[in-house]
């Protein structure tokens, strides 16, 4: 059900940000992908940062192999990819704990945030440096270079 809701959620966040309607749907399936990635990986015992970082790389290496295939930038597809995975809630709750006097709670929430935010900001640099470097070839094979648009790095 999380998953519906997070592909609904990203086809509105989508809309909010003018994306191409031929590229909305693509765009909810890399963020309900990614979700589903990091959700399980908390469940079979990995930290939130760890499933942060996972669930990052897989919505950059997804968006960049998918910008190239339709092409579209990278970020058309990241953006609204990246967002599902953000901890905005936890950080709602560590300024809620700093407001209300529990500063040892709040600090540790907050510290828990940044190195979320960091997992992903990692997962997504990782993988655009990947995917630059090393899989431009394994790209080139997979998406034939006639395919892939004037925008090449040659």
């Amino acid at each position: 059900m999380k998953t519906l809701l997070i592909f609904i959620a990203t086809v509105a966040i989508g809309v909010r940000f003018n994306l191409p309607r031929n590229m909305l749907w693509i765009a909810a399936g890399v963020a309900a992908g990614s979700y589903c990635s990091a959700t399980y990986l908390r469940e079979w015992g990995a930290s939130s940062v760890e499933s942060a970082f996972v669930g990052a790389f897989l919505v950059a290496m997804t968006s960049e192999l998918l910008a190239r295939r339709f092409k579209v930038p990278s970020p058309v597809l990241s953006t609204p990819g990246i967002i599902p995975l953000v901890p905005g809630s936890l950080a709602y709750r560590g300024v809620i704990h700093l407001v209300s006097g529990r500063e040892v709670e709040g600090v540790a929430t907050a510290t828990k945030v940044v190195l979320t935010a960091v997992g992903i900001a990692s997962g997504l640099l990782l993988a655009s440096a990947l995917s630059r470097t090393v899989l431009k070839p394994v790209f080139s094979i997979v998406i034939p270079e006639d395919e892939a648009g004037p925008d090449n790095d040659h």
